[in-house]
């Protein structure tokens, strides 16, 4: 099982049209793991223009839940681990992909925020009114 789960892994970040978005076939992994780092592992190894073109739907797809302290998508079990491992990964490594796939600034905005905890997220001065 671990077997196909990488390989469809790897190949929904490199496909040009797969049948599964990037970011469902991550959810799929990561629960049927309990992890999210090999995965994360393996898409910051993908040095690969698709890959961050599904990094960047991924994010604009997971961005409103993990900003609320959710997991991206239904689980089970609420893991905070799981939040806090996608989120700072998601800080650190989803801002040049973002950059280079030409995302909006509202997108890389929401990653940057990713990486501040507690009440100074939601009183950031560079994003003035903004909601969630």
């Amino acid at each position: 099982m671990r077997e196909f789960l990488h390989a469809w892994w790897a190949d929904s970040l490199t496909a040009p049209d797969p049948a599964v978005p990037a970011y469902e076939v991550f959810a799929l992994c990561a629960e049927a793991s309990g992890a999210v780092a090999p995965w994360l592992a393996e898409w910051e190894r993908a040095v690969d223009p698709t890959a961050d073109r599904r990094l960047v739907e991924a994010v604009d797809h997971w961005e409103y839940d993990l900003l609320g302290g959710e997991l991206p998508w239904y689980a089970w079990v609420h893991d905070e681990k799981l939040i806090g491992e996608l989120s700072a990964w998601l800080a650190v490594h989803a801002p040049a992909p973002l950059d280079s796939q030409g995302a909006s600034e509202e997108l890389r905005h929401c990653v940057r925020l990713l990486g501040v905890s507690g009440p100074a997220r939601w009183e950031d001065p560079h994003w003035p009114g903004h909601t969630y």
